[in-house]
């Protein structure tokens, strides 16, 4: 079955770019252009993408705000921002807001396709130079937590044992469920449960937040 994607660029010439690039591969298909945040909300229902390759400057409705909805409206949906800007606040703005992972558009196409695979089987994606920005925003503003609706963020004390410690390393490594079963030696579902019980403890919702967590305080 292949990985249906939907390309939001506001810029006509690299979303049909994209388009060409991605249905070569065999196992990726392109189901739909969006102009900008609002246009692509109008056409998620009829399409239903799993991965959407979202720019983060546009008008309209900017590529922030339409991950915060589509995650809200469409969890399954994994949101991959691709863009030209690196700003640290843009770039913990989406991953605050459910993006699961943050990427440049001078990425190679080969490591695109890959970087789609990888999300859409649970990875977390970051490319090095992006998570030295977060962790150097993270780490130069200790008292403020990135984890929105909590203070878990503020607090490296919190009472984790030393196998959910593990977990929240792996996780804030890009690590998928199956990676870290197989790095622990331990079943997918029981990670599962290690990690649910990391967002019951650190008041968390979503696995971008458990990551920007590990990298702000230190379990990577």
């Amino acid at each position: 079955m292949k990985i249906k994607i939907m390309i939001v660029d506001d810029q006509r010439l690299m979303r049909e770019g994209l388009k060409t690039i991605l249905d070569l591969e065999e196992d990726l298909t392109v189901v739909q252009l969006g102009e900008n945040g609002r246009d692509a909300l109008d056409k998620i229902p009829s399409v239903q993408p799993d991965v959407l390759l979202m720019d983060i400057r546009m008008p309209i409705m900017d590529g922030v705000e339409c991950t915060r909805i589509i995650k809200q409206q469409y969890p399954d949906i994994k949101v991959l921002i691709l863009t030209t800007f690196d700003d640290d606040e843009l770039i913990i703005d989406a991953l605050k807001n459910g993006a699961v992972g943050y990427i440049l558009k001078d990425f190679s196409s080969e490591k695109l396709v890959v970087a789609i695979k990888d999300v859409y089987n649970g990875n977390f994606i970051m490319q090095p130079e992006i998570a030295a920005k977060v962790i150097s925003r993270i780490s130069g503003k200790a008292k403020e937590s990135v984890c929105y609706n909590t203070d878990a963020g503020l607090n490296i004390n919190l009472d984790l044992t030393d196998r959910e410690k593990d977990v929240l390393k792996l996780v804030g490594k890009g690590m998928a469920n199956k990676e870290i079963a197989n790095k622990l030696y331990i079943s997918e579902g029981t990670v599962k449960n290690y990690i649910s019980n990391l967002y019951s403890k650190l008041e968390i919702d979503d696995r971008s937040k458990l990551t920007i967590y590990a990298i702000k305080n230190q379990y990577i």
